[in-house]
């Protein structure tokens, strides 16, 4: 009898061990080649009616939407420790000016649809990033995507091809992409437009990473690329 109860004990650890090893190891789907840093032009996102009161939108800088490995799909979601955002120093100040919320706010609630954003962000993109990050710490996730945004400053790569905000001009993809020549070596991002209207506008720039976390030549895109050849605004207001 003595024996039976050790031989089942034994079992049930065995089974626990390899339910928490099968979790673990299902918990991202698929195999990432690069991962993709991505940002936004707030005053293209704003152009919808429902963000007029959001403040964000009074920014004028490119603003960092996320840091996703591609062609993983999150088949266990891991949630953001609770008390997180006690251990993020000054993130409210990120929230309003670096990684930003572009969907239906104002001034009361922006925190914490941002909050709401930023967890979203963990639970879709940032545990499966964690080949790339080296860690499956949010914290590290975050410090990282942030760090990689400052260093890939946007308004100043387009500024010196002389691509800059204006609500009379237009521009077209190779322009876009040739700003990108002072990365060594020279890579191609992904370039995304958004259609209000008639017009195109000037909406997101993706820029792909290897392991090491070096640029490298980016897809096709998504399904908001800016069609070959047309023109769009990178507007000011």
């Amino acid at each position: 009898m003595h024996l039976l109860k050790c031989s089942l004990f034994i079992a049930i650890l065995l089974n626990s061990a390899f339910h928490s090893l099968l979790v673990n190891s299902v918990r991202c789907s698929g195999t990432p080649t690069s991962i993709l840093l991505t940002q936004r032009w707030a005053k293209t996102e704003c152009k919808a009616s429902n963000l007029i009161d959001n403040p964000a939108c009074k920014l004028e800088q490119w603003t960092l939407h996320g840091l996703w490995p591609d062609n993983v799909k999150v088949i266990d979601p891991v949630p953001l420790p609770e008390g997180f955002f006690n251990t993020f120093e000054n993130y409210k100040n990120i929230m309003r000016t670096e990684w930003t919320f572009l969907g239906k706010a104002d001034q009361n609630t922006y925190i914490t649809e941002t909050t709401t954003f930023w967890k979203h962000e963990w639970t879709k993109h940032g545990y499966c990033a964690k080949d790339f990050i080296g860690s499956e710490d949010p914290k590290i996730y975050f410090q990282k995507a942030l760090r990689l945004y400052r260093r890939a400053n946007l308004l100043s790569i387009l500024a010196d091809n002389n691509v800059t905000p204006d609500d009379n001009a237009t521009y077209k993809t190779y322009q876009i992409r040739e700003a990108f020549i002072v990365i060594e070596p020279f890579v191609s991002p992904i370039v995304n437009c958004r259609k209000v209207g008639n017009k195109y506008y000037l909406s997101e720039i993706i820029i792909c990473l290897k392991k090491n976390l070096e640029p490298v030549n980016c897809g096709t895109g998504d399904m908001n690329v800016c069609p070959e050849g047309a023109e769009f605004t990178y507007p000011r207001t």
